[in-house]
């Protein structure tokens, strides 16, 4: 039985300060219904809709979309700060922290996934996305992929009354880079007479390229800087979710008094849900009983554990494969999230072992003793440039690989028994 023992020399700690504070999970709908009224976007919006649909009616690309795929989809993030006081001018190890949760999150490597109730943990998805701070900004120069703007303490960001203006530098925002090679992701205060009663908006594919992309109010981007229970990271989660076409799980269809069940999110394997969940975590709750053909004749309790519902962000823990089949239902067909898969904006590596303290933290190397092959999984962050290689005991490398990716197998069939070494 050969044995592996794994030095790796980078990590990352990150310790905020909590914040008590009770909010709205989304003004995602508002905002959209409010951009509908916009003749142009609307159509816009109705068009990326009706294209995605189209490309999932196909009965192969929905098969090939649930499938493990060939590479990983790397989308480049800008994230604007827009800050009018050192609190909501965030430190770039929280901004690290999002990364890393958007990443565990999408690749199903949150460890919470475990908790899933048994019915729904064979169509939790690896929707294979990877997030990482964008390298190149517009102009071509290297960017650590953050952009910091102060705004003076007047500026109003809320939106009810001043929606979408952290979005733009001529009302006290920041402009978005371009859309079909950037996620321009904006963190600020979206609070209104200083209370801050939404937590983060979005919006949808086919969105104009002046307002697309995901706001964030500054306490809940990132892990641990607000009160439970939204304190884990999973309102941008839920906003990213929205950017790549993610409708609310109970189809936001709960104005009545005990909500409805004839509204549909548009996938089907998320049961119908009358009403979102209460900022918990009761797996009990069986809201509808008017499931999609895929379910049959099970009647599945509601999926609080979404991260499109509105519960507890210790409950959030996975996307399904409809959910993954939607989203690349828009990558494919939509112009801007077209593009942004081949962006060359590329991964920031500016100040990468500052932000990185124990790069243990980012691998996993298994199984370990091993008889034959060893996987090489890089985690949370994009192994641009990164290598490893394997010793014997003698000091001497054995095997080597030069470029890491997220997922690697390494075939250690022609070495003898022994002790090796795995190295960073």
């Amino acid at each position: 039985m050969k044995k592996l023992l794994l030095t790796l020399c980078l990590g990352f700690l990150s310790i905020a300060s909590s914040k008590a504070q009770t909010a709205d999970k989304c003004a995602t709908m508002p905002v959209y219904m409010e951009h509908m009224q916009n003749p142009a976007i609307k159509a816009s919006l109705m068009n990326a809709e009706s294209a995605a649909r189209n490309w999932l009616s196909n009965p192969l690309n929905k098969a090939n979309a649930v499938k493990k795929q060939s590479t990983i989809i790397v989308i480049p993030v800008v994230v604007h700060v827009v800050y009018k006081n050192t609190i909501q001018n965030i430190p770039d190890s929280q901004i690290v922290r999002q990364i890393q949760i958007l990443n565990e999150c999408f690749r199903r490597q949150n460890p919470n996934f475990a908790a899933t109730t048994a019915m729904f943990d064979t169509i939790g998805a690896d929707v294979e996305i990877q997030f990482c701070l964008a390298g190149i900004d517009p102009q071509g120069n290297p960017t650590t992929g953050i952009i910091r703007k102060s705004a003076p303490s007047s500026a109003s960001f809320d939106p009810i009354f001043n929606m979408d203006k952290i979005k733009s530098s001529a009302t006290n925002g920041d402009d978005p880079w371009p859309n079909d090679k950037y996620l321009n992701i904006w963190v600020g205060d979206m609070s209104f007479f200083g209370t801050a009663f939404v937590l983060g908006y979005a919006t949808f594919p086919g969105e104009s390229p002046a307002l697309d992309g995901v706001v964030i109010q500054s306490e809940y981007f990132g892990y641990g800087t607000a009160a439970a229970p939204n304190n884990l990271g999973r309102t941008t989660v839920h906003e990213v979710g929205h950017y790549f076409g993610m409708r609310h799980i109970w189809a936001d269809d709960d104005s009545g008094s005990s909500g409805q069940c004839d509204s549909t999110d548009f996938v089907d394997d998320t049961p119908n849900q009358a009403a979102k969940s209460q900022s918990d975590c009761n797996l009990a709750v069986n809201s509808c009983s008017n499931e999609a053909a895929y379910w049959g004749g099970i009647d599945p309790p509601d999926m609080v554990e979404n991260y499109m519902d509105y519960s507890a962000d210790g409950c959030m823990a996975m996307f399904t494969k409809g959910q993954k089949a939607r989203m690349y239902s828009f990558l494919y067909t939509d112009p801007a999230r077209n593009s942004i898969m081949s962006s060359p904006a590329g991964c920031s590596t500016v100040g990468i072992k500052e932000l990185y303290a124990d790069f243990g933290n980012y691998l996993f190397v298994y199984p370990n003793p091993t008889a034959d092959i060893l996987h090489i999984n890089v985690t949370k962050i994009t192994p641009s440039d990164l290598k490893c290689e394997i010793y014997g005991i003698n000091g001497q490398v054995v095997k080597s690989m030069k470029q890491l990716d997220f997922q690697n197998t390494v075939d250690l069939t022609d070495l003898p028994n022994g002790i090796y070494v795995v190295l960073k």
